[in-house]
């Protein structure tokens, strides 16, 4: 892993620090807004170096506007979050020589919502890759997340680790680092809405060489998140992303060889 690049990723960091808050404009018509749930999955317990999938669908006719993962273990590193139908799904690569468990969580709602994705991107052993994912015009980011887990198979399947998903402006951005034998897959998917959100970025958490650390975000008094991830320098991995009843949280690895900064992000509605 010392061989990864860890050359900081500017613009990203740059963006995450210039658009702290960068809200959507009111439209003109007033659109109706719904209620936001936060749903949790069943725990699974994931045995040592081994990749696990699973997922948490909305019920009652509501779809998921965003969704995260909470882990056990520092040594659980999240390979994919993202929406497929009315379920949040999430990948993770167990590292450590002891099963962990890890949960998956959806932000339900029965507000409209659209889905879109980038291309697919092969990701070489050792190398970093980034797809973008763009709502349509007229439309706002709520949420979004990488796969670079179920697609993948054999002895290297969800190697792949989480450095970045995050909205910037009208997409989402998904970035993984490939620890992994052999070449995988990544691709990231965007949930849009018609209605008004707001982004905001957490301050910078100083990771030393091999620690891991948090970093926690909450979206202003009367709002509610929709979404959420973080990110960081590409050597930053994500033990875990979830969303909270006011914000959004991260727990990360610095596998750089120097301290590196941890962000967390959020998208927030007025429900």
């Amino acid at each position: 892993m010392k061989s990864l690049r860890t050359v900081a990723l500017a613009t990203a960091t740059t963006l995450c620090c210039a658009l702290t808050s960068a809200a959507v404009a009111e439209p003109a018509a007033t659109r109706a807004r719904a209620p936001h749930t936060i749903v949790t999955g069943a725990r699974v317990t994931v045995a040592p170096h081994t990749a696990s999938t699973t997922n948490v669908p909305c019920q009652g006719g509501q779809v998921p506007s965003g969704g995260g993962v909470q882990t056990s273990g520092n040594g659980v590193f999240v390979t994919a979050t993202w929406p497929s139908g009315i379920s949040w799904v999430a990948d993770v690569y167990n590292e450590t020589n002891a099963p962990q468990t890890y949960t998956p969580l959806a932000i339900c709602t029965s507000q409209p919502h659209t889905t879109r994705h980038g291309d697919m991107a092969n990701v070489p052993p050792g190398q970093t890759a980034i797809v973008r994912a763009t709502c349509d015009p007229g439309q706002v980011v709520t949420g979004g997340g990488p796969d670079a887990g179920s697609r993948n198979t054999g002895s290297d399947h969800g190697q792949s680790y989480i450095s970045q998903s995050s909205d910037i402006g009208q997409q989402w951005v998904g970035r993984v680092t490939n620890h992994g034998p052999g070449a995988t897959i990544l691709q990231t998917w965007v949930r849009c809405a018609n209605t008004p959100h707001t982004a905001y970025a957490s301050g910078a958490t100083r990771l030393a060489q091999g620690a891991t650390g948090t970093a926690h975000i909450d979206c202003h008094p009367g709002e509610v998140p929709t979404g959420g991830g973080g990110l960081g320098n590409p050597a930053v991995d994500f033990n875990e992303s979830y969303p909270t009843t006011t914000g959004w949280t991260m727990r990360a690895t610095n596998h750089g060889s120097i301290p590196l900064d941890l962000f967390a992000r959020v998208t927030c509605t007025t429900p």
